[in-house]
């Protein structure tokens, strides 16, 4: 009896232990060490995937990225991707991975992780001003004296050390002492109080080495003065008017809200990924109507609320 016990439990156990190690998961040096499951490539690299256990036989899929939801692209066998290690490159960035293992009677499919990466994530800047106070006058903006204009790298968290500029630079990348420099600016925004031609230069936080230019086309050259249209800004300070709305919670995973209550309903709501491309659209939407985000991709977006009088909001987000 005590045998057939002892036998019983051997048998149990190694069930168990087969069921286990028939649960592949893969692993990587940069996998999630920003986003959960995802691995950030910088420049050029090389990165390679691996199961955490070895089993007898292996086949690597992926499957293209999109934005919609679900994501009706096929997962593709990789030709030779059937050994325990599979390489990427930064070609592969935005594209989903996973294996299908084998292990004696057993067969099972890893979680996918996402290849992802800066490479693309070309810096772009974004002006906010306040309404009443400028004017677009051809290539430059005219702007009331007294009045400022904010500047924001619309990928804050992409690019960390910044260097600002009130003219082009005569260099990519600036030389300490160019005179268009900004002195005593690194930061992702810059508020603009007099005449010049702004634009940034910036390093991402995560390839520190991996640095970009804004393209001089994207420089914004504003010109102060007591324009005519000034003039009725009483003062000379304007008559603030928010062009942006509260947005929570920010960063959020699964829903938006946006407004004030005294606007009651928004014409028109939309939602644009960094490079301007629409991934969500609403009308008649309702101050205090939650916004579900939760298809969306992680990352940052900009949103654009219209009020019923014509007023445009613009606001950036996180999508976690």
């Amino acid at each position: 009896m005590k045998i057939k016990l002892i036998f019983l439990v051997f048998l149990l156990f190694s069930i168990l232990n087969i069921k286990a190690q028939c649960t592949p998961t893969i692993t990587s040096a940069r996998l999630g060490q920003k986003y959960p499951g995802t691995i950030l490539f910088c420049d050029t690299e090389d990165e390679v995937l691996s199961t955490v256990q070895s089993y007898g036989s292996y086949q690597w899929y992926k499957q293209e990225w999109t934005w919609q939801t679900p994501n009706n692209n096929p997962w593709v066998a990789i030709p030779g991707g059937t050994s325990q290690q599979l390489t990427i490159t930064g070609n592969d960035q935005l594209n989903y991975f996973k294996v299908i293992v084998m292990q004696g009677d057993c067969t099972a499919e890893s979680p996918a992780v996402f290849a992802d990466g800066f490479v693309y994530g070309l810096p772009a800047m974004m002006a906010t001003y306040t309404p009443g106070t400028y004017q677009e006058n051809g290539g430059t903006v005219n702007v009331c004296n007294g009045a400022s204009v904010q500047f924001d790298n619309i990928f804050p968290l992409v690019y960390g050390k910044h260097t600002w500029f009130r003219c082009v630079p005569a260099s990519n990348p600036p030389v300490l002492g160019d005179p268009c420099i900004i002195p005593g600016v690194a930061g992702a925004t810059y508020v603009a109080t007099s005449s010049g031609k702004y634009g940034f230069y910036a390093c991402t936080e995560y390839c520190p080495d991996q640095c970009q230019m804004l393209d001089p086309f994207a420089f914004v050259e504003l010109n102060f003065g007591n324009w005519e249209f000034c003039s009725n800004l009483g003062t000379g300070e304007a008559k603030r008017k928010d062009n942006s709305l509260k947005i929570y919670p920010n960063p959020t995973a699964q829903h938006l809200y946006i407004g004030k209550e005294s606007d009651k309903v928004y014409q028109e709501v939309t939602i644009t990924d960094m490079s301007g491309k629409l991934v969500l659209k609403k009308n008649d939407h309702r101050y205090n109507q939650p916004i579900d985000v939760s298809a969306l991709v992680p990352g940052n977006y900009m949103i654009v609320s219209k009020s019923t009088d014509g007023t445009e909001y613009k606001n950036r987000f996180i999508k976690k």
